[in-house]
This record gives structure tokens, C-alpha cells and sequence, in this order.
């Protein structure tokens, strides 16, 4: 039961981010003070040399730089670059303090690794150029379960195109010793095991992954590659699929698959340390192919998306994708992401004061009973340029048959934290302040799971949250942007998390005819939006960012996500609108998805979501961007002219971006069309 709110004193150590602090002062995170745990920092003009130095003279047995990172990366100072990293709790702690000795200017935390699943003996190794034809484009994915003895995937039954795989969620090859985590799997290898594996023209598939170390069912472990349908593999035969015989060499795949519990959490938290990781891993590997000595393009997909964030292009991971294209110079990079899926999730609101009578706005949070996972809610601040931010607004957070909480306002030190009777913390309410280039305040709301099927687990009471939030300085013209981070159970995954939506009698679910309403509906007064649910990973001004549509109807998707952007003053305009072009989701309404490579050779199957509308375009723009002169954004505004989707005139640019674009995959042909 509910018992009482408490304002607990952090002293001068300030939290940098909301969720590090409540992760780690969790009950559950006091019993791992000496394990691993990934991580992602964000390093201000300090090389992660002297990073490693300084945090030796308190911490030295606390930190594991990763092998992926060579003397050459170790030693560059830059004015800010993310790492990936592996460390413990004391260290981690000390550095999410504003102020911390360490020149670390954000920390996120990832997931606890075990031991034995990290090589503290692991060094770089030697990096060759490769050389390949001319037309050569490398194919790039970061995703989960790649199949990657699929047919599709082949150059013959007995070779593979697949150059580089990380196989991230499986114990290092401590004999090769150039993996801190997980295992490295090149082309000569692959080829090994597709030769050795082959009887009578059919590979034995289940060894292969047992070998490859993809899956192992004995130990209990999950892999997406274990069932007839997984995502990553589905995604991949878009982008990079095509029929061994046509013996398609001058797509060359190089890939990363990501860990499924980092997968299985779809709030993003966890993310990040892997996605870094697996950039860095990409990077490197992408820099090699060369032909005549000069870099030939890559193309990577990342069909993932997520809810939270500042919508600005400041984000962590918008700005870790920016990084990741601009690091080699000499190689032209594009990258494909989706719009997102949560169009019709209510879990967007808009807060703004500008009626004086309006003294404050309140919104219901439905926190859905059953729910394994933590629910949270972020309330972004404007802009503000001052390095002490005006004190906004005022938030206070009533639970279900619970007290109203003590405020919190938009400054420096105000944390609340919600106890049970037994006074285990269920819930936190705190101000954090995200540095330039974001220089925006968030009150983040973390709520505990609502249930668990561990003993003495302290859970929150689902129902109705109701959050107040009261203006203080904030001018009529300023907005209060909340998000609800995703938090919903993937397809093939245990059940787990159950998405907190926002339930205010005022938002209109339907239309005249019953059918769920797409778009907002004109002069709605609700602070509960459909607009501005782009994925909070898209963004960036570089990525190309696609919608999706259904090809009967013509319509984009309902579930298709849209802009706007967050305006801040740092340019004119935002960088984008939201997507920048629309390609094929769905078949239609009730042929949902579409078809591609299933988990096994010969076997082919549905997804939908605009997760498989980006790999299309990925595809197209491997055909066109050697000879293409200018961006990638400027190239699909030019693919939605050349290969037009016809959709309503009235659909908005921040829905469709310039138009649909009309590309047929056909695996065995040498090109999407």
C-alpha cells in the first residue's frame, strides 16, 4: 500500500540523468555493487585516455574501456564524443554528479553483464584494407536476430556476403582476443562453418547457430533466431537480400546483432551502451572496404524507434548517429530510420498556458495493472539559453488511493520519491537539467512495475496517475512537451511490458464512422496529441526518416507517427518536419505487413510497421548513392518525384514527408525497382 512521500538529500552530488540515479538507488541495484554493467558516456573535450587516467586515481579496478576502441581513438580529444563502456557501481555514481571530475557530461546506463560474458584481456586488432569492385556499396544493420546463414545473405550455397558480424549477446572467443563483448564473425569463418555444415545442398541451420554462437538452448538462453519469425532477419532481406544465384558480390554485409534483453526493453534505456558499442564496432569495419584506395559508400539500416526524448535533434542518440556518419570523412554514409510506430499510443501531450485563468492542466496517466516493466514520463522545459533556466512550472503527482506528492519544481535539487509500507521506493519525481545542445530542464516521472514474478519486488498500484502541472515563469508563447517512454511487449518476446497511455476524457479516439482518427482533429483544445509522436531516434538532420503507408487504400498507415519537431531558437527551423518520404508497410488492412526472409532459408514471412518501410529505402539507395551529388534527404525527395505512391492530397508533410515512394523488391533481381 501507499504510504508517504519523502524528499530524500542528495547533498551536492546533483544527478546528471533522472533514470542512472533511480537505477542505481533501486533496492534491486544495492546487491550489485561489484558486477558490470554497460554504459554509454558522454565525454566533454577530454580523450578517453585521460578519461581512463583520471578515473584510475579513485576507481581503478572500476572501468573497462572496450577493444573497439584503438590508441588512435583512445587519444583523440574531441569536443564531445559518446563512448561505450563497461564499470561498476561506485564509479558510475560518481560520475551521474553535475560537476564530476572525470569531464563526463552524461552517463546512461545499459544492462548488468555477467563476468564471464566480458575478455578484460581483449585488444584491438590489426584492421586491413579490403578491396572490392567498383559499384561496391556495403550494406550496414544493427539489429536483433540476424539469420545470417539465410539464403538470402548468400554470394553461393557454400559462401556468404556477409564480410562482419558482432554477435553481441553471446561470451567473448577469449582465443581471438579482440572482443571485449561478444563474439567476431568474418567471412572466412562464416564460409568455414557453411561448408563444413552442408549435406547433400542443405545446411544444417541449428548448428550453424549453435556454433556461431547465436543460440544456445541448453543454457536457457533467448535468441530471436530460435523462432520462425524475427526481426532483425525479416529487415535485412529488404535491405540486403538477394537470390545466392544471381551471386550478388557488390553488396557486401556488414552487421551487429544486438543483445535480446537490450531488445526486450522498448523503453530504450537500455540501448544505448549497445548501439554505441555496435556504431564504434560498424565504424571501423566500414572504413576498410576500398576501391583504387578510397572509401566506397555504406548504407546502414536501424529500424528501431522510440517514444521519449527531446524531439530537437539533441538527443543522445540522434547525436550518436550524427557521430557515427561523420566519422569517416572520406566515406559517404547514409542512413535510414524509422518515423515510429506510436501515432495512436497517447503518449504525447502539449502543455500551454496561455489563458490567464488557466492556473493548471492535469493529465491522467493510465499505469495498466499486469505491467512488469517501469513506466516513465518525461516533461521537457523550453529552451533557455541561462545556465541557472527560469523556474518554469511546478509538478505535483497524485497515485492511485494515494497522497498528492510535495512539489517539484523545474530547478536544481527538487526530487520527490513515492514509499510502499514497507518504504521501498515505487516511484520518483525529479528535475535534471540536459546541458547544451539541448539546454532544456525535464521533470522525469519513474514509476515501478506493477507487477513481478520475483518475491518481496516492491510494485507500483496501477490505475490512474494524475499529474498537475502549474505555471510559474513561463510565457504564453512556451510549451511543456511530455512523452511517455515506450514500454510494451515485442512480437516473439515474454510478456512483460504493458504501454501507459494518457486517458484524459478530452481526447478524441474516434471518428464519425468508428474508425480510429489518425490526426488531431482541428482546434482540438486537448493536451493530448497525436502530432509530434516521431520516434524520439529520428531526430537528426542527416538520417534519412520514412513513414509508412498501406498500398490499397493508399493511405499512410495509422500508426505511422508525425512531426512536428520541437522548435528551439538554435537555427531558424528545425532540421526536419518530420519524415522525409513514405514507402510500403502494409499490403492493406487486412493484409497487413509484408513479406520477407523468415529465420530459416525458404521461409518467408509478415511484419509490419514502419520498421520494414526504411529497409526499402535502404535498399533503393544503394543503387543510387555513388553517383548521387547531393544529401541523403535530398536524394528520397528526389525518389518520391522519380517513383511516386500516390497518397491524399490533404495528407501533411509532417505525415508523409515529400510523398510516397513506390519500391518493388524483387530478390531475384540485382536491383529494388
Amino acid at each position: 500500500m501507499v504510504t508517504k512521500w519523502t524528499a530524500p538529500d542528495t547533498g551536492d552530488h546533483i544527478p546528471i540523468d533522472a533514470l542512472t540515479f533511480r537505477r542505481l538507488a533501486s533496492d534491486f541495484a544495492s546487491f550489485l555493487d561489484t558486477a558490470w554493467w554497460s554504459a554509454m558516456i558522454d565525454l566533454g573535450d577530454t580523450s578517453i585516455a585521460e578519461f581512463a587516467a583520471s578515473v584510475a586515481q579513485r576507481f581503478p579496478q572500476d572501468l573497462l574501456i572496450p577493444a573497439a576502441y584503438d590508441e588512435a581513438d583512445r587519444n583523440a580529444r574531441k569536443d564531445g564524443q559518446f563512448i561505450a563502456i563497461f564499470a561498476r557501481k561506485p564509479l558510475l555514481e560518481a560520475m551521474n554528479h553535475t560537476g564530476n571530475e572525470f569531464g563526463v557530461r552524461n552517463v546512461h546506463l545499459g544492462m548488468v553483464t555477467s563476468e564471464d560474458w566480458l575478455d578484460h584481456d581483449a585488444a584491438p586488432g590489426e584492421l586491413p584494407d579490403i578491396e572490392v569492385a567498383p559499384g561496391t556499396v556495403v550494406m550496414g544493420m544493427i539489429d536483433d536476430g540476424l539469420a545470417i546463414a539465410h539464403e538470402l545473405f548468400r554470394a553461393s550455397r557454400e559462401t556468404t556476403r556477409v564480410e562482419y558480424c558482432a554477435v553481441l549477446p553471446t561470451p567473448p572467443d577469449t582465443s581471438a582476443g579482440d572482443a571485449t563483448q561478444g563474439r567476431i564473425l568474418r567471412k572466412d569463418e562464416i564460409d568455414t562453418y557453411l561448408h563444413s555444415l552442408t549435406f547433400s545442398d542443405l545446411l544444417d541451420e541449428e548448428a550453424f547457430y549453435a556454433r556461431t554462437g547465436q543460440t544456445d538452448l541448453a543454457q536457457g538462453k533467448f535468441s530471436p533466431v530460435s523462432l520462425r519469425r524475427s526481426h532483425g532477419t525479416h529487415i535485412m532481406g529488404i535491405a540486403a537480400g538477394f537470390d545466392p544465384d544471381i551471386a550478388e558480390t557488390g553488396r557486401p554485409i556488414i552487421c551487429t546483432v544486438l543483445p535480446p534483453r537490450v531488445v526486450e526493453d522498448t523503453s530504450g534505456i537500455s540501448l544505448l551502451p549497445s548501439l554505441c558499442l555496435a556504431l564504434q564496432l560498424l565504424s571501423k569495419q566500414a572504413s576498410r572496404f576500398k576501391c583504387g584506395g578510397h572509401p566506397v559508400p555504406l548504407v546502414l539500416n536501424f529500424s528501431f524507434g522510440n517514444f521519449s526524448g527531446p524531439h530537437d535533434g539533441t538527443s543522445e542518440v540522434a547525436r550518436l548517429l550524427e557521430q557515427f556518419i561523420a566519422d569517416d570523412p572520406a566515406q559517404k554514409r547514409w542512413m535510414t530510420l524509422p518515423s515510429g510506430n506510436g501515432n495512436l499510443a497517447r503518449s504525447h501531450a502539449v502543455l500551454q498556458f496561455d489563458d490567464a485563468d488557466r492556473q493548471e492542466i492535469s493529465l491522467d496517466l493510465r499505469v495498466l495493472p499486469d505491467d512488469k516493466t517501469a513506466s516513465h514520463v518525461e516533461l521537457w522545459m523550453p529552451y533557455s539559453e541561462q545556465s541557472l533556466p527560469p523556474n518554469y512550472v511546478s509538478v505535483t503527482v497524485t497515485p492511485p488511493f494515494g497522497p498528492e506528492s510535495a512539489t517539484v519544481e523545474a530547478r536544481q535539487g527538487q526530487i520527490q520519491m513515492l514509499h510502499d509500507s514497507d518504504g521501498r521506493v515505487i516511484a520518483t519525481l525529479l528535475y535534471t537539467f540536459e546541458p547544451l545542445p539541448t539546454a532544456r530542464g525535464l521533470i522525469t516521472l519513474a514509476i515501478e512495475p506493477t507487477a513481478s514474478l520475483k518475491p518481496d519486488t516492491p510494485l507500483a498500484p496501477s490505475g490512474r496517475w494524475k499529474i498537475t502541472t502549474r505555471p510559474k515563469v513561463i510565457a504564453p508563447y512556451e510549451q511543456i512537451e511530455v512523452w511517455i517512454r515506450r514500454d510494451e511487449t515485442l512480437p516473439g518476446y515474454r510478456p512483460g511490458g504493458r504501454q501507459s497511455f494518457f486517458d484524459n476524457a478530452c481526447y478524441e479516439r474516434f471518428g464519425p464512422l468508428g474508425r480510429p482518427l489518425p490526426v488531431d482533429p482541428p482546434d482540438d483544445p486537448c493536451p493530448v496529441r497525436r502530432a509530434g509522436m516521431l520516434s524520439g531516434f529520428a531526430g537528426g538532420a542527416s538520417p534519412m526518416v520514412v513513414a509508412g503507408y498501406t498500398e490499397q487504400n493508399h493511405q499512410l498507415s495509422d500508426y505511422s507517427a508525425a512531426g512536428p519537431m520541437t522548435h528551439t531558437p538554435m537555427t531558424p527551423e528545425p532540421s526536419r518536419n518530420g519524415p522525409d518520404a513514405s514507402a510500403l508497410a502494409d499490403e492493406s488492412l487486412v493484409r497487413w505487413g509484408v513479406l520477407s526472409a523468415g529465420s530459416r532459408s525458404g521461409s518467408y514471412v509478415r511484419l509490419d510497421g514502419t520498421s520494414v518501410a526504411c529497409p526499402r529505402v535502404a535498399r533503393l539507395a544503394s543503387d543510387k548513392i555513388t553517383h548521387w551529388p547531393s544529401t541523403a534527404r535530398d536524394w528520397l525527395a528526389h525518389a518520391a518525384s522519380e517513383h511516386p505512391f500516390e497518397l491524399p492530397p490533404d495528407t501533411g508533410e509532417t505525415r508523409t514527408g515529400a510523398g510516397g515512394v513506390d519500391i518493388q523488391v524483387d530478390w531475384r533481381k540485382n536491383a529494388a525497382k
